[in-house]
């Protein structure tokens, strides 16, 4: 039922970034939220994965994030949720892909 629910909200939210609609005033939003002091913790997630989740966001401009990286941390929380069920792990992981879908349809739009 998670996957099923992962595969429906990752089209919806990669589709409004296909059309635009997620935008640069919307990007700060995510990050500050992914970067709030109760959305990182060491369990389930390791130590490793927290700080670099926390390198990551700590650049603070969307430029300076890869979508490669946005995956990586996309896969760390949703392995996260799908362990503990979390909300917050499900919260993060759909800012994470908010953030990776601008990056990849602002950079095509660009080309």
């Amino acid at each position: 039922m998670r996957s099923a629910v992962v595969a429906m909200n990752s089209a919806v939210i990669e589709f409004l970034g296909l059309k635009g609609l997620i935008t640069q005033g919307e990007v700060p939003l995510p990050i500050r939220e992914v970067m709030s002091p109760q959305a990182i913790r060491s369990n389930p997630i390791s130590k490793e994965e927290a700080e670099f989740i926390r390198a990551v966001f700590a650049k603070g401009d969307i430029d300076k994030i890869t979508v490669e990286e946005l995956e990586k941390v996309a896969e760390i929380v949703k392995r996260w949720w799908y362990e503990e069920g979390s909300e917050l792990a499900y919260k993060m992981f759909l800012y994470v892909w908010m953030l990776r879908a601008y990056k990849l349809f602002s950079q095509q739009k660009k080309r």
